[in-house]
């Protein structure tokens, strides 16, 4: 047996795309993209290199530490993992990172990249003291 859709069953498909498109725009909304944003990179915990990441800045390097070896690459506003000699290369596979608050993570190599804005910075350090 059939059951026909009535106008109640209409409007709640409306409201549930209408939810979703209104979740889709706002968390879209709160990625920032800085002009300049940095990008802070982490081995073994310790901060090993700040970078500005703009149009105008590229740049290639290799970290090396005893679990082993990440080579990172900046250009375009973003930053990504070239190459590792992690056994997975799960790192390599997140990709190009830009925006605010965006992390790339190497657990066998114990590598961190995150990239901050500074305007959001001074809010949360503003707001943390």
């Amino acid at each position: 047996m059939k059951r026909k859709i009535n106008r109640y069953d209409i409007t709640l498909i409306v409201f549930i795309i209408i939810i979703n498109c209104s979740l889709i725009y706002y968390n879209g909304k709160n990625i920032v993209y800085s002009e300049n944003s940095k990008a802070m990179i982490y081995s073994d915990n310790k901060l090993v290199g700040e970078y500005v990441i703009n149009n105008d800045f590229k740049d290639e390097f290799t970290i090396k530490s005893e679990n082993g070896y990440n080579t990172i690459k900046i250009e375009d506003n973003k930053i990504w993992i070239k190459d590792t000699d992690c056994p997975d290369k799960y790192c390599q596979l997140q990709g190009e990172i830009s925006g605010d608050g965006q992390v790339i993570v190497c657990l066998p190599n114990k590598l961190l990249i995150k990239i901050i804005g500074n305007e959001r910075d001074k809010e949360i350090d503003f707001i943390a003291q």
